[in-house]
């Protein structure tokens, strides 16, 4: 009889043991979900939302957009002079043209694909393109020299200067709020600027930069 008692208490302490050891992987799997779920709910918690949009801080003046750090570079605020140039009295044909101080610009970025400028106006809601200008300026000497227009006269048809004016898009982004960009990458040289919406000025605001060819590495 004791020997059965025995035998009976080991039988039940292996079936014990063995329960123990199969509840284990049970246990550790449904940790690893109820884990796996926490995980999943503070990543929704600490997820970063998108930063806003940098503003310019005052209106109609152009900013460099900087992509990566999100952030506004504002560009050297210059004075861009009305020239006007004749041929022969007129008869060989003439021009009227910008200049102004200074044969480069401080305000620098490398040439890339992504050259983009952002804009704020008062609201209204008009063709920006129709009174702001891009210009790319030739050097000459001291100097930063573009043509607006040109004509031929009698002793030469043909209008020999061309406007060095970039082709430029407008996008709104917000109220009041415009990204400028381009069709095609910047070259290097020196560029404005230029509010085109009273053309019986003498002088006009330009917002200028420079643009350099990447380096090779």
């Amino acid at each position: 009889m004791r020997k059965e008692l025995l035998l009976l208490n080991f039988l039940l302490l292996f079936f014990l043991g063995a329960t123990a050891q199969l509840a284990k992987p049970v246990d550790t799997v449904a940790k690893k979900t109820a884990d796996s779920a926490k995980l999943a709910k503070n990543a929704k918690k600490v997820a970063v939302k998108p930063k806003p949009l940098p503003v310019p801080e005052f209106i109609n003046q152009p900013n460099y957009f900087d992509i990566a750090d999100n952030r506004l570079v504002k560009l050297e605020s210059n004075t861009a002079k009305m020239n006007s140039k004749k041929k022969t009295l007129g008869l060989g044909g003439g021009k009227q043209f910008f200049t102004m101080d200074g044969g480069s610009s401080k305000i620098r970025f490398t040439s890339s694909k992504s050259v983009e400028f952002m804009l704020k106006t008062n609201g209204d809601e008009i063709d920006l393109t129709s009174y702001i200008k891009l210009y790319r300026f030739a050097v000459n000497a001291d100097k930063r020299e573009v043509v607006v227009t040109s004509s031929g006269g009698i002793l030469n048809s043909k209008a020999e200067d061309k406007s060095s004016t970039v082709n430029l898009s407008v996008k709104k982004v917000s109220p009041g709020i415009y990204l400028v960009t381009f069709n095609n990458p910047l070259e290097a040289g020196e560029y404005g600027f230029v509010w085109m919406n009273n053309m019986t000025l003498q002088e006009f605001p330009v917002y200028a930069f420079g643009i350099d060819w990447k380096r090779a590495d």
